[in-house]
């Protein structure tokens, strides 16, 4: 992996609150949160450049989202899961498989449908989806 590369990784992996799905294949999230999903550690060492350029401008952009959101006092989490479901609606489930979708952010707040926004967005797109879904000013 490159230098850049493991410090671009470091910054996402450190702005961003957890990191804990770096061995499970599933992941259960609720409640009110934006879930950035992308690749494990481990899958980022194996990359060849042009995928680690795009794992940069993605870490770059996820990396600025994570203050916006944290200051609305919404939960930022970074998740590497092969599957991720997220519970709403209390019995409800939405699933996600990183094997058909490799980047991508997740929108919720535990009741309404979640927000799936596939691939890599800017900032300013993840921004004023945020303040969409979760109706900010």
């Amino acid at each position: 992996m490159t230098k850049s590369l493991t410090i671009c990784l470091g910054l996402i992996l450190s702005l961003l609150s957890s990191a804990s799905s770096q061995h499970q294949s599933t992941q259960v999230i609720s409640g009110k949160g934006v879930f950035i999903f992308g690749p494990s550690l481990t899958e980022a060492d194996s990359l060849n450049s042009e995928e680690a350029e795009a794992l940069n401008i993605f870490a770059h952009y996820s990396s600025n989202i994570a203050s916006f959101v944290r200051a609305e006092s919404i939960k930022c989490e970074y998740v590497s899961a092969r599957q991720i479901e997220v519970q709403y609606a209390s019995v409800k489930v939405f699933i996600v498989n990183r094997d058909s979708i490799q980047y991508g952010t997740i929108l919720t707040d535990g009741d309404q449908k979640p927000v799936l926004l596939k691939y890599i967005w800017t900032d300013t797109e993840l921004e004023k989806n945020c303040k969409d879904y979760f109706h900010i000013k």
